[in-house]
């Protein structure tokens, strides 16, 4: 988990504890019992180890009669949610539902920064070479297979390249042209697609060459939506 989410976790869970200890149970086992917890449950949940359920909020506010901060709980800790979403929580449906949910921050955001060191980005990406993506999405997590109806998603954030005064600054590694999804003919394809849509006034794109000296490692893709999000994708979470 990276530090921010879990500096937040761990200050919930200190509130969580004194919640406790005001409300007079001297332990976490007397805690335990009044909810009808296991005890590390509750050990897990004070030392920041264990996310909190918004139902486990509302158990503790109503066991330790706190019952006023139980908005502001829970908005904590769907504020640590965002900060750390783990891709099998994610996934469990199917990739086809995290792709829908992008759809309103693409509709809000004026100014695009992207980078990616090793694909194209998913919205200047083609039928085939997304299809392809998800194909392996679906493996590598052994989700439900609804790759067809997740690129239809994706693909649904294109029209945003077209509508508005919205702005692509667009980076992406050397590598990402070489990766390889699909096979010749999908590269071929994409290929294209990259020098059909460097014509579109508002999207700068640009390529870092492989020979470029590496002043910092470059590290994982991110996309900064304005001033209010960056999203940073690894293999577990993003």
């Amino acid at each position: 988990m990276n530090n921010q989410a879990q500096e937040a976790r761990e200050a919930l869970g200190a509130r969580l504890r004194g919640f406790r200890k005001d409300a007079g149970f001297t332990s976490g086992r007397a805690f335990a019992v009044a909810t009808g917890w296991a005890e590390s449950k509750v050990s897990r949940l004070e030392n920041g180890k264990q996310n909190p359920s918004e139902d486990d909020i509302r158990v503790w506010c109503a066991t330790t009669n706190r019952q006023e901060h139980l908005d502001d709980l829970i908005a904590t800790v769907r504020h640590i949610d965002e900060l750390w979403l783990e891709w099998r929580r994610q996934l469990q449906t199917g990739a086809e539902r995290r792709q829908r949910k992008a759809i309103p921050v693409y509709a809000k955001t004026k100014v695009f920064r992207i980078w990616h060191p090793t694909l194209v980005w998913g919205t200047l990406q083609t039928a085939e070479y997304a299809a392809e993506t998800f194909r392996q999405v679906v493996d590598y997590y052994e989700i439900p297979d609804d790759a067809e109806a997740a690129t239809a998603k994706r693909l649904e954030r294109q029209q945003y390249l077209y509508q508005g005064n919205r702005i692509f600054n667009v980076v992406l590694g050397e590598q990402a042209l070489y990766t390889n999804f699909g096979g010749a003919e999908v590269m071929k394809g994409q290929l294209d697609r990259l020098l059909a849509v460097m014509r579109i006034p508002r999207l700068s794109l640009g390529i870092i060459p492989r020979s470029a000296p590496v002043g910092i490692w470059p590290g994982n893709s991110f996309s900064m939506f304005d001033e209010k999000l960056v999203l940073v994708e690894t293999y577990s979470a993003e």
